[in-house]
């Protein structure tokens, strides 16, 4: 399978549940500025699920992942 959409350098999950434990999760690549920390990521991957999500605000973390979006390094055969 291949995609000839653009793609982030990261692939991120995120699940949030607010107070009335209501849930939501995005998921997606993105492509860090430089010198941004995972701290930085999960901040704005907050602020981008409130927007879809605005009964998020002020919810907590259920799951958080941020890896590399590669599976092995490029011209190594897996």
């Amino acid at each position: 399978m291949h995609s000839s959409t653009p793609q982030g350098t990261h692939v991120y999950v995120l699940t949030l549940e607010n107070e009335r434990k209501s849930a939501c999760t995005i998921s997606g690549t993105y492509t860090p500025p430089p010198g941004a920390t995972r701290w930085d990521i999960l901040g704005q991957l907050r602020v981008d699920a409130v927007r879809q999500y605005p009964s998020m605000e002020g919810g907590i973390v259920l799951y958080f992942s941020l890896e590399e979006n590669c599976l092995a390094e490029p011209g190594v055969a897996p």
